[in-house]
This record gives structure tokens, C-alpha cells and sequence, in this order.
């Protein structure tokens, strides 16, 4: 407990009785002082003066070095607080002081310590990124150590007493304390196997192989929870041997030295507490521990204070983040800053040293996320092999302004490409990123990519401008794309995604990294939505920039404003409703070399369509009615000279279909395993008529239609086209059965289904449904699905059509994929569509072969193969190799590829690339991915994030 001022004195009395009472005890009973523990908080003493005259007991001085008074060999020693202000301790014994003038401020209580603590392992010599020492370290905080050589042993007694006597004539120095001797790797049992430990890496313990052979185990620490602010907080020490100086306050600890302030920890061997000046020298196998970090070193000093730690020859680790660093000196501060001086960082694990980044000075910022290295040198294998003079890099994920890592490649058709792009982090709403490519055999080009964020929208600007294309007469190329999204009010939404290039052909010479379309038909579109209770209403501008010279322009909305609603009028029945009022105009007319070509038209439509529905459907059976009219009218505007006479104005038609089905099902068990089987018919009757006939397709393909393609699902659709300008009359029957395959979870297994409609009537050939031919056919082809789930990861999908008469293959599909988890995949298709009603058309044979395969942790490799069949023509062949370890990674990706140009009248030529990227962890990629993000566009795959490890 902290002691007061005016009973110093007698304090210290106190403590040279109790030091020398049990020398005397032994020869009689008699005590040279008495001392008790008055309620107040200070100590009553009497002393026996004609005992002290009889023995001839000199009284100890004050300026004397004490004896050890805190030394237990038996149990472990007590904590002992260092503050400066009293501070209340209870206590179940009585406190020993000691104390100094003109206040006592390091006490010892016999009580358990603030929270138990594991021994911290020997040093061994680490394999870390090495430095040079040559320099005289810089000392960021100073002490004051003793050099007195009147130190005291104590030993205890069989009798429970203290027995103390002058110690050696040389006290311990700082010199000796330097030359004590650091066991080698090896060194134990423990160390052998690990001889990482002290720097809490830990190697796992399972058998399946993995790219880290081990991990960094942080220990629990039940660190201090103190209401006082940093600087403020009291100091805690144990040991198992100590002394103090009265006089100058200096305490002097030694084995198993422990020292906390709050959630900061420091262990060694040896170590000195300044009490008056709140600093402290520790030496010995030194640790420092705050949550998350840790520091090793052979010597350290503190300044309590300042909250400013130095230690020497010392090692870093950031648990979480993986890193770890050494240096000649290396200093926290009390705003978690660490700096590293003659120093080295790394995030390979300990015991390789694959890359680093070795400076002069290193300045770590935990609480930022980021650090900062001058005149620093790229190291791999401890070799330099690239200098930066100034170089910001991250140490987690949080967004920091800086440099990203470069992308390098090579192309038959562009030659050597470079690109590295600059991140500003502007504001926590707003950053900006700037990339910066030269292209060999192009020039110079620069795309930037702005975000802004606020309480009701997302935003992102993309610009990308090339000055003078080489390879394009000197062109000059850009992009421009603006995307929005956002709840401008309750209710509102608004969203605009706009794309826009200098020319047809820039995404197949450029590309970009920007987050854009490249589809042929690139968007512009903008809207505001609104959603009401039960019915939604839009209004939308939508406008096309086709950059394929080989297509027509689709019909741009300007604009378009919809209304959709729902009333329900009880439990079975409902009311649907939908108006439409929308204006077409068509882009690059001049693609129509006519100009009186009717496909220049422009028009104005209104479309209604309300349905009236019922719905009854029970655990074994559905049967769905429904009442639609079907209503679109026109205000054309037709180009000059167009023959535009049987074009109606507007067409009505009613729709009127009764959907039904049955459902069955069996329990039955097969190998052990018990499986449930479904059958589930189903009949649809559809008529629908009309009042006008429509165009031909030759004549006028209408705005936003198009025939729906013959699938399962396709063939019970109520209208056969999509959009509102067409609709097909009919008469017919839809006639399916589909089955499925369940397992006791409730799991699909596998579906088979077959559909076939039957025609009532003939049907105009303008209005034929998903599959006609001639719209005379008695009947469709067969439509047959089917998928069978092998096993979780393993799936076969197939839908074809079967001609109704000879059963052969008309067209044909198959996916067959294998998915075991994010590092493992195989994908394969195959199209056949024969077109033997067509002859006209060209047989279409494909295939596609997609895999992914990490061989071991260390080994991957991924690659791609398309084929045209029935033409012999590789599309696109990809091979990839990927290499890593715990700190970095390699991929080298060739690829083959046939490039079509988007201009009229071009034919496709092959172009051919080799793209390496390097991964190094904690820092990023830099490279091409060499067009492995095709895969995820094909297959829906998403790499395992390679970037993290």
C-alpha cells in the first residue's frame, strides 16, 4: 500500500529491524523493534535500545543500499505496484515497504499478482531479415543504474525467518548483464521442435499438408483494466529476487521480471525500475506484449511517462496481419507508433526471408493501417533488387492513399504493356484511383476511376483517354462511364449506368481495368422508381451505343414510363395490371443502306394488358385460370418512301389459359439409403386471338419482341414472345411430366422432365410459337431437361429438342460441372444444334473445357478450351501455372485467342499473350491476370481471393 511522507523515516527503521531481527533472534527473545500497523495506514515502531547498546548493532544508514526485502525463493514473488499518487490496496497480511525520501513509491504486498502470466521462452538467434548494427544505436530513453556494490542475499530459514548478509563486493553491471549468453536454436526439447516459439509461431499440428507449414498463436494475457488514462496508470513489477535503494529509488529486479501498465507487458531476466523518474532498463531476453504485437529483444528502455519503449537488436510481430520485422532499434511510442531503425519487414513466416523491404527507417502506424519506409530496398533472398526512396504501404485492409502494384505484360498486337495505378484516399466518402499504362506499340494511356459515397447514393466516374493511337493513324481513343444507384426520397429509387467510347473496336485493341460494359450494345441508361402499396411506377430513359459494325442498333427507350400493379380480391383471385407509354428511336439508321427502309421507323406505343387470375391449388394438385387483354397502339413515324400500308395501328388480343397439375410421390429405399420420388404431370390449354395481323419479320421486327427459344419452360409461356409488340395466336395444349429424386434431407437428387404442345389450329406464320418452323405443325418438337446432382460438388445438366417424328437430336446441350470448393473446379459444354429444318443454316458445334486444380498447397494450374467443332477452329486456349508459399505466389499464364473485329467485312485474326503476375501477401498482385477473369464470366466460378493467404 503507498505510504505517507512524514512516516518515512520510521518506515525505514522499520524495514532495517525486520532485516536484521532474525540474526538476533537467534541468540535471544528479544526483539530489537516492534512495529504495528496502525488503522491509519502508517507503522507504530519502538526500538530496544538497551538490546541495540548490548549487542553493539550498528543502526543502518538511510543512505545504504537495502537488503532484499521482497525475495520468496519457495513461492512465486508478489506484485509490486510503482505509482506516483497513494493509492488504496487491500491486502489480507501486512505490507513490507521500502521506502526513500522525500515519498515511498515502489511497495510489495504479499498478495497473488494482477493476473498470471506465462514464462516466456529463451531467444533463440532468429532467421529474420538481417541488418546491419554497425551504428551506434539511437537511445530514445535514458535511466539511472546503480553501480553500488553493497548489495545483501537473503535466504530463508527452516524456521520461516529471513537470514541476510553483505553481498559480494562487485554489484551487478550493465557491462556483465550484456555478456549474458542467449541459447541457440535447439537449445531444449521445446526449442528443437519449435525453434520459433518466442515469436509465438506455432507449427501446425494436423497432417493434411497446407501452403503456411505453421501460424502465429497469440497467448491470452489477462492484460490490466485500469480507469486511469495512458501515463497514468500504475506500474506493476515481479520477480523472484529484488533490492532497492532507498536513496535514489532505483529498484533492482532479477529473474523472472514482469512489469505492467495497464495492457502493456514486459518480461526479462533482469531489469531496474526508476521510481522517481518512471523509467526502466530491462535486459535479458526482453519481451514487450500489447493485444496483438510483440516485441523481442536483448535490451529495452522505457520511459513510463512518455509511454516511449526503445529495445535493441529486436524483433516485431503484428499477429493478425501476419508481419514481422527486426532492427538494430526498435522504438514504440505511446501513440502505437513503431519505427524501426537498420531494420527489415516482411510478412513471410519466420525462419524464410523470400522478400522484404529493409530501410534505414521504417515507420510503422497500427491505428492507421499503413507504413512508411525512406530510401528503402526491395529484397528478395536478402539480395536488393530495387530501390524506392519513398515508399507507403499498407499493414492491413484498410484504404490508404499510395501506390497499388502494377500490371506488366506482353502481346503480339500491343507488345510490352505496363500499367501501375495511385489510390487517393480523399475521404471516407470519397477516393479516387488513378492508373497510369503505357502500351509499346500505342502510347501513353491514363484511366481514373472516382467514387463518392453519401447517406442516399453510390457513384462511380470512369474517364479513360488515349492521345494519338499508334496503331489507329494517331486517333485519339477514350471512354467515358458514369454508374449510380441511390433513394433519393422515401419510397424513390434512382439508378443511371452509362458507357460511352470513341470507337467500335476499343475494348477489343485497349481493354480496361475500369469497372464498365463491354458488350456489344453498350447502355445508357438512367431511372427513377417508385414504389407504392401493391403497385410500382417507373420512368425510364434508356439509349444503346452498338460498337459492332456486324449489328443493328436495338430500338432506344425515350422514354419509357411504366405502371405495374397488383389488387388482390381475395384469397384465390387477383387483379394484374400493366400501362405502358414509351417512345422508340433507333441509333445509326445508316446501318439500313435503304433509306426508305421500313426498320428506320420511329413511333410512339401505348400497351394495356390487365389479367384477372384464380388460383386453387392443394398439397396434391394446382389448377390456374387466367383472363388476359392484350392491348398495343402505335403513332409511327415511318421513313420516306416506306411502304407502310398493311402495317396496322394497333393490335388487341384476348389470352385466356388454364394451367393444371398433379403431384405424386413414393417412399422407397435403394442400397441402405432411403430416397422419395415425385411424378408430376401437367396439362396447360392456351387460346389467345387477335384482331389485326401483324407484319412479316422481313418486313418490320418491331421495337423490344423477339420468338422465345424452345426450351421446357418456354413451351408453356403464355405469350411466345418477349416484349409488348407481339404476341402469338393460337390454340393448343401443353402436355408435360417431369420427376424428381429426393433424398431423406429433403434434397434434390435428380429431374428428368419432357414437354410437347399440341396445336388446335394452324398459326400465322408471323405469329409462330418457340419452336414452329412454318406454324402449320400439328405439334411441337419434344422439349426434355434433365439434371442429376451426383454428388454436392459434382452436377450434370442436359436440355436438347427431339424431333417428333424420327426422334433424332435436333439441337443438344450438356454442362457438366465439379465444384469440391474454391480452389478446384472443371467445367465442360458441348452445343450440337443440327438445323435440319433450316437448311439454310450452318450446323453449330462446340465446346468449351474450363479446369482449375490446386495440385498440392504449393502447385496450381487452370486453363481453358474452346473449339468450334464443325469449322475445326480453336476460339480461345488458355493454359496457367501458379506457384506459392506462405509469402508470395507466381502465375504464368499463356493464351491463344481469336480476335474478331468489330468493323464490317473483317475477319477474325488469332492473337497470342504471355502474362506473368506475382502475389505477395500482405502488400497485393502485380501483373495480368492473363484473362482468368474470363472464367468467372463464363462458368460463374470465382477464384478462391489469391491475394489473401
Amino acid at each position: 500500500m503507498p505510504f505517507k511522507k512524514h512516516s518515512a523515516y520510521r518506515l525505514s527503521l522499520a524495514v532495517a529491524a525486520i532485516l536484521c531481527a532474525p540474526m538476533v533472534a537467534a541468540q535471544t527473545d528479544e526483539r530489537l523493534w516492534v512495529c504495528n500497523l496502525l488503522p491509519n495506514g502508517e507503522w507504530d515502531c519502538e526500538v530496544n535500545e538497551l538490546l541495540m547498546d548490548a549487542q553493539g548493532t550498528p543502526q543502518p544508514a538511510l543512505t545504504s543500499p537495502s537488503p532484499s526485502a521482497t525475495t520468496r525463493p519457495a513461492t512465486p514473488a508478489a506484485a509490486a505496484p510503482v505509482t506516483t499518487a497513494p493509492e488504496p490496496v487491500t491486502a489480507d497480511t501486512p505490507a513490507v515497504p521500502v521506502s526513500s525520501e522525500p515519498a515511498a513509491e515502489v511497495q510489495t504486498f504479499a498478495i497473488e499478482p494482477p493476473a498470471d502470466f506465462s514464462g516466456v521462452p529463451a531467444t533463440p538467434a532468429a532467421d529474420t531479415p538481417q541488418v546491419s548494427t554497425d551504428t551506434q544505436p539511437h537511445t530514445a530513453v535514458s535511466s539511472t543504474r546503480a553501480r553500488t556494490a553493497d548489495a545483501w542475499e537473503c535466504t530463508a530459514g527452516f524456521d520461516g525467518n529471513w537470514s541476510c548478509a553483505p553481498g559480494n563486493a562487485q554489484a551487478v553491471s550493465v557491462a556483465q548483464l550484456g555478456r549474458f549468453n542467449t541459447p541457440t536454436a535447439g537449445a531444449s526439447g521445446v526449442l528443437l521442435n519449435n525453434p520459433y516459439a518466442y515469436l509465438d509461431w506455432y507449427p501446425h499440428t494436423g497432417t493434411e499438408p497446407m501452403l503456411c507449414k505453421g501460424r502465429y498463436v497469440e497467448p491470452e494475457i489477462a492484460y490490466l483494466q485500469s480507469e486511469f488514462a495512458d501515463g497514468e496508470q500504475p506500474i506493476y513489477a515481479e520477480a523472484d529476487l529484488s533490492s532497492a535503494d532507498l536513496q535514489s529509488g532505483l529498484a533492482r529486479l532479477t529473474g523472472g521480471v514482469k512489469i505492467q501498465q495497464g495492457s502493456r507487458l514486459f518480461t526479462s531476466r533482469y531489469g531496474e525500475v526508476d521510481n522517481s523518474a518512471r523509467t526502466a532498463f530491462l535486459e535479458g531476453d526482453v519481451t514487450f506484449r500489447e493485444p496483438g504485437v510483440l516485441l523481442v529483444g536483448q535490451r529495452a528502455e522505457t520511459d513510463f511517462n512518455a509511454g516511449v519503449s526503445s529495445f535493441y537488436s529486436a524483433e516485431y510481430v503484428m499477429h493478425y496481419e501476419h508481419l514481422r520485422g527486426s532492427a538494430a532499434t526498435i522504438t514504440r511510442y505511446d501513440d502505437q507508433r513503431v519505427r524501426l531503425e537498420s531494420g527489415a519487414i516482411t510478412y513471410c513466416e519466420p525462419g524464410n526471408n523470400d522478400w522484404s523491404i529493409a530501410s534505414g527507417e521504417i515507420t510503422l502506424h497500427p491505428d492507421k493501417g499503413y507504413g512508411v519506409a525512406k530510401h528503402a530496398t526491395f529484397r528478395i533472398a536478402d539480395v536488393p533488387v530495387f530501390y524506392m526512396p519513398w515508399f507507403r504501404f499498407p499493414i492491413d485492409d484498410r484504404r490508404q492513399s499510395g501506390f497499388l502494384y502494377p500490371s506488366v505484360g506482353a502481346s503480339k498486337s500491343d507488345g510490352f504493356d505496363f500499367s501501375i495505378p495511385y489510390y487517393f484516399n480523399i475521404a471516407p466518402n470519397l477516393d479516387d484511383t488513378l492508373t497510369v499504362r503505357y502500351i509499346e506499340k500505342r502510347g501513353l494511356l491514363l484511366e481514373n476511376e472516382l467514387r463518392y459515397m453519401n447517406s442516399w447514393s453510390h457513384n462511380e466516374l470512369s474517364l479513360a483517354y488515349l492521345s494519338g493511337d499508334d496503331r489507329k493513324d494517331d486517333e485519339n481513343r477514350w471512354l467515358t462511364g458514369f454508374k449510380h444507384s441511390g433513394s433519393p426520397a422515401d419510397r424513390w429509387t434512382s439508378r443511371i449506368d452509362y458507357t460511352r467510347v470513341s470507337d467500335n473496336d476499343y475494348f477489343a485493341d485497349l481493354g480496361t481495368s475500369l469497372e464498365v460494359q463491354r458488350t456489344d450494345h453498350l447502355d445508357q441508361r438512367g431511372q427513377l422508381r417508385y414504389q407504392g402499396d401493391g403497385w410500382n411506377f417507373l420512368a425510364n430513359l434508356h439509349q444503346y451505343q452498338t460498337i459492332n459494325d456486324n449489328l443493328s442498333s436495338p430500338y432506344q427507350r425515350t422514354p419509357q414510363l411504366l405502371l405495374t400493379g397488383n389488387e388482390r380480391l381475395n384469397r384465390r383471385a387477383s387483379v394484374d395490371y400493366q400501362a405502358e407509354y414509351v417512345r422508340f428511336e433507333r441509333d445509326r439508321k445508316d446501318f439500313f443502306a435503304n433509306t426508305s427502309d421500313i426498320r428506320r421507323t420511329d413511333a410512339q406505343r401505348v400497351h394495356l394488358r390487365p389479367t384477372f387470375s384464380h388460383r386453387n391449388s392443394r398439397p396434391w394438385g394446382y389448377m390456374n385460370g387466367a383472363l388476359t387483354l392484350w392491348h398495343s397502339s402505335y403513332d409511327f413515324d415511318f421513313p420516306e418512301g416506306a411502304d407502310s400500308s398493311d402495317i396496322p395501328s394497333s393490335v388487341t388480343a384476348g389470352i385466356a389459359s388454364l394451367d393444371s397439375g398433379l403431384y405424386f410421390d413414393r417412399d422407397f429405399s435403394f442400397s441402405g439409403q432411403s430416397y422419395s420420388q415425385s411424378l408430376e404431370p401437367r396439362l396447360m390449354l392456351l387460346h389467345v386471338e387477335k384482331d389485326n395481323e401483324q407484319p412479316t419479320l422481313s418486313q418490320f421486327r418491331y421495337f423490344d419482341s423477339s420468338q422465345l427459344s424452345f426450351s421446357y419452360n418456354n413451351l408453356f409461356d403464355r405469350y411466345g414472345w418477349s416484349g409488348n409488340d407481339r404476341v402469338s395466336a393460337t390454340s393448343q395444349a401443353t402436355i408435360g411430366v417431369s420427376s424428381a429424386l429426393y433424398d431423406d434431407r429433403g434434397m434434390e437428387k435428380a429431374r428428368i422432365a419432357v414437354a410437347q404442345a399440341h396445336y388446335l389450329q394452324d398459326r400465322d406464320g408471323n405469329d409462330l410459337r418457340p419452336g414452329d418452323i412454318s406454324g402449320t405443325e400439328s405439334s411441337s418438337n419434344l422439349a426434355l431437361l434433365a439434371q442429376w446432382n451426383i454428388t454436392p460438388n459434382l452436377r450434370l445438366r442436359h436440355d436438347s429438342e427431339i424431333d417428333r417424328d424420327s426422334f433424332n437430336m435436333e439441337e443438344q446441350n450438356y454442362q457438366l460441372a465439379w465444384r469440391p470448393d474454391d480452389e478446384n473446379l472443371f467445367y465442360f459444354s458441348y452445343r450440337d444444334r443440327v438445323n435440319s429444318a433450316i437448311p439454310s443454316r450452318d450446323r453449330t458445334r462446340q465446346s468449351d473445357i474450363v479446369f482449375r486444380n490446386q495440385i498440392n498447397p504449393q502447385w496450381g494450374w487452370i486453363g481453358r478450351w474452346q473449339h468450334d467443332i464443325a469449322n475445326r477452329q480453336r476460339l480461345d486456349t488458355l493454359l496457367g501455372l501458379e506457384y506459392g508459399t506462405c509469402c508470395w505466389k507466381m502465375r504464368l499464364t499463356a493464351r491463344e485467342w481469336l480476335s474478331s473485329s468489330n468493323v464490317r467485312g473483317s475477319e477474325a485474326e488469332y492473337d497470342r499473350g504471355v502474362f506473368v503476375q506475382f502475389v505477395l501477401r500482405g502488400l497485393g498482385s502485380f501483373g495480368g491476370d492473363g484473362g482468368r477473369s474470363l472464367i468467372e464470366e463464363i462458368t460463374g466460378f470465382r477464384e478462391k481471393d489469391h491475394d489473401n493467404f
